[in-house]
């Protein structure tokens, strides 16, 4: 497994925005759930006839996260093993044994900061598990099988009620709200605890409209509903025509980002 590195050192290598968030929130398990799926296809390797993907996944929490989620751990790990299994057999991903989920304490992360090292481990060949393959396919011979994949770990900071992306998720999906945002340049399905819009190409929805600043404004879920929140854009942002720094947002709502709206709505 790769090296570690601490909280501090890593900021600016953040896979999802590289800035601190406004809420501290605990890490919640459908938040893990959705970014193993994202380390997966982070790290697909692509075989003679099938695209293998991540099985083996060590996550490192800090101390109050660890604590709590601990208590938790051989149930969850089986939950999360499961999501991932069903993740890799809906997107036609190879896994080539059954995947591995282990926790970690690391007392230099935050609450709210999670750490996720991927990596591939063939089972022996005797194994029960070694001809693991959830897509409908024959496993390749074993020389296209891929090698190691782990050369870092990912941190993730403050994404709390992430929702999953695919079917099968944890439990704790089943209740959180939907939403998504629509606009001239596509629509995007509010599946983060936390969305981040701009032109950054490190952001979750990026807009080409110049008068959007890079890191503009982010959706953020709470409890039931959701909330938009202006990121010191130079441009500010609207809500129904109203400047504002933040808002709950309600069916319908428009905000305006520089000259792009977008349109907020409530899924079923």
């Amino acid at each position: 497994m790769g090296i570690f590195r601490k909280a501090e050192k890593k900021l600016e290598g953040l896979v999802e925005g590289g800035f601190g968030r406004a809420f501290k929130a605990s890490v919640q398990p459908v938040e893990l759930a959705h970014k193993l799926a994202k380390e997966m296809g982070d790290h697909k390797s692509v075989g003679v006839s099938n695209v293998y993907v991540p099985n083996e996944f060590d996550i490192f929490l800090g101390e109050a996260d660890y604590g709590h989620l601990s208590s938790l751990s051989e149930s969850l790990k089986a939950e999360l093993a499961n999501y991932v299994t069903a993740f890799a057999r809906r997107e036609g991903w190879t896994l080539v044994a059954p995947p591995r989920i282990d926790l970690h304490r690391d007392d230099d992360l935050r609450v709210g900061e999670f750490g996720i090292a991927a990596g591939t481990v063939k089972a022996p060949a005797d194994a029960p598990g070694a001809a693991f393959v959830p897509p409908a396919a024959a496993p390749p011979p074993a020389a296209a099988a891929p090698g190691p994949l782990i050369d870092q770990t990912v941190l993730y900071q403050d994404r709390a009620l992430a929702a999953a992306p695919a079917a099968s998720p944890p439990a704790a999906l089943a209740s959180a709200p939907r939403a998504s945002l629509r606009g001239q340049q596509g629509d995007w399905e509010l599946r983060e605890a936390v969305t981040v819009i701009g032109r950054s190409r490190r952001c979750d929805i990026v807009l080409t409209d110049p008068n959007v600043s890079r890191q503009h404004a982010e959706i953020r879920r709470q409890d039931d509903g959701f909330m938009a929140l202006d990121l010191g854009s130079t441009n500010g942002m609207r809500v129904n025509r109203r400047d504002v720094k933040q808002a709950v947002l309600q069916h319908g709502d428009r905000i305006e980002l520089g000259t792009t709206e977008l349109l907020f709505e409530r899924l079923p």
